[in-house]
């Protein structure tokens, strides 16, 4: 049984160019200090009908989080719908067991989770397909020789020693391949995950509700999306790759190819960035997500749900579910492209000279986000004779870490140095290091860095063949596979239960 015109305000959400009603449109009624106080969406006649509240002005949202609110006056909502426009782009339409997620219509899912969720449908022919994302990968592929077990050297025998102190790096530059991967995420709708939560009220009732998300991280700069943050747990950016920190490229797991063959190591990088997906989806969503009372004196943050009975007559339960969305994953065909390894000598990067000089990239690739007060206060001139704690601290962190922040300075420091370094050097082949390779680092294996070539003449002549032969035929990666990944945050459902006065009368008629 649906509540009375007098207890809700109703409004449509129709299409601006059309005015045609507009379903499956999420509309959020925001709280003074912006966090959502209450989220529905429009049914098939575009209608959603909003609980009243004893306010003057009523700020909602329609569409997605990007849509700016706007803020009616209460006092001119008439009792029949008030139209509303929809956004020009339409997230997909919901199609959800018995009814859209309206807090009085009485139409919300059941409680029970043992069914399976219900699938998204697709979006009406007269809304436009939101477009994809596109998340791009890089590898890359040492090409080493063919002999293998050629004699040890030292007095431990064939044994090798791991915890040996690194030198200075290899003494001689390599060839090899970065091979760029894209994937294209398309999205399917969003969907009901697992209920978490269901909380009775009476009328008039209300109720303080946390949110316990362990999914997502919490930084100080905002958080990043979820496809963002899946992307992450697929590359290695643990230690901070530094194209990872500095470029939109996430870095895989390096290679060494034996054979002149491509093929197979693109085949595998495909093969690599479909099962990290899979399973990477899959661990976001094992972690710990619930919903618990809060205490009746918890501040209003993002993390606290505020859920209220407002009808007068009747019981409302509030549903608490896990936000879904899946995406249609599709890999295309790796791209090839030659590359030379420059090896490097680790210089002294921690000291407060070299820390000022390039404070600029400190900020952005710093491992430890807790010692940045303990970076800007070195940034800001501390002069001090004797270092104090948090200086010394910055600087054992960064001796500590000298590969990363040394390849950090030298991938996005000063460009002309960088020639100039190159400039000293000699390729393979003799020729001057700068007329052979692009003044652009692509990545780092071990203490070497990753120069583009110019041109793939440079080359040995069998690896030369095996890159001309794939870039001619590349590998065909066509297939696609489909990824549910959880969004941050609840959703809440209502369900109006019938009213009080009836259920007591149907009490009385089956006891007389």
């Amino acid at each position: 049984m649906t509540s009375g015109a007098k207890d809700v305000w109703l409004f449509r959400i129709v299409h601006q160019d059309t005015g045609k009603p507009a379903q499956g449109v999420p509309v959020t009624v925001l709280e003074k200090s912006g966090n959502a106080a209450g989220y529905w969406v429009s049914d098939a006649d575009g209608i959603v009908a909003i609980p009243r509240r004893d306010t003057p002005r009523l700020r909602i949202r329609v569409g997605l989080r990007s849509e700016d609110p706007i803020e009616l006056t209460t006092a001119t909502l008439s009792e029949g719908p008030t139209p509303l426009a929809a956004p020009t782009q339409l997230p997909p339409s919901l199609t959800v067991s018995g009814g859209g997620r309206d807090s009085t219509s009485g139409t919300a899912p059941a409680p029970a989770p043992a069914g399976p969720a219900p699938s998204p449908t697709r979006p009406a022919p007269d809304q436009q397909e939101l477009p994809g994302h596109v998340l791009y990968f890089q590898r890359l592929a040492v090409f080493g020789d063919k002999t293998v077990g050629a004699p040890a050297t030292g007095g431990g025998g064939g044994g090798a020693d791991f915890f040996a102190t690194p030198g200075d790096g290899p003494s001689a530059m390599r060839y090899g391949a970065l091979i760029d991967v894209e994937e294209y995420w398309q999205s399917l709708g969003v969907q009901w995950g697992e209920l978490l939560y269901s909380v009775t009220l009476t009328p008039g009732d209300e109720a303080k509700l946390a949110v316990l998300d362990g999914r997502w991280r919490r930084e100080v700069e905002g958080r990043e999306r979820p496809l963002q943050i899946l992307a992450r747990m697929v590359g290695t950016s643990m230690l901070g790759d530094l194209i990872t920190a500095l470029r939109p490229e996430l870095q895989l797991d390096p290679l060494t190819l034996t054979e002149p063959a491509l093929e197979p190591a693109t085949a595998d990088t495909v093969h690599m960035i479909r099962d990290r997906t899979e399973r990477m989806s899959n661990a976001l969503r094992r972690r710990p997500l619930g919903v618990v009372d809060a205490p009746a004196d918890a501040p209003a943050t993002g993390a606290v749900r505020h859920v209220r009975n407002t009808t007068r007559d009747r019981l409302v339960t509030f549903h608490f579910f896990e936000p879904l969305e899946r995406f249609k994953v599709i890999v295309r065909s790796p791209r090839a492209r030659p590359v030379v390894f420059v090896p490097f000598r680790l210089p002294n990067v921690a000291t407060p000279d070299v820390v000022r000089r390039f404070g600029y990239l400190f900020r952005r690739t710093l491992l430890d986000r807790g010692l940045l007060p303990d970076l800007e206060r070195l940034l800001g001139g501390d002069t001090l004779a004797l270092p104090d704690a948090s200086r010394q601290r910055l600087l054992e962190h960064i001796d500590s870490n000298l590969l990363y922040y040394s390849t950090v300075i030298i991938t996005a420091g000063d460009p002309a140095a960088r020639y100039l370094a190159l400039s000293k050097l000699r390729g393979p082949n003799g020729r001057p290091l700068t007329d052979v390779v692009e003044n652009t680092v692509v990545g780092r294996v071990g203490s070497a860095i990753a120069l583009p070539l110019r041109s793939a003449d440079e080359l040995p002549g069998e690896w030369r063949e095996a890159l001309a032969a794939y870039q001619a035929r590349p590998l065909r990666a066509g297939d696609s596979f489909v990824v549910t990944i959880p969004h941050p945050g609840v959703w809440v459902s209502a369900q109006a239960h019938e009213p009080m006065q009836q259920q007591q009368a149907d009490s009385s008629e089956a006891a007389g």
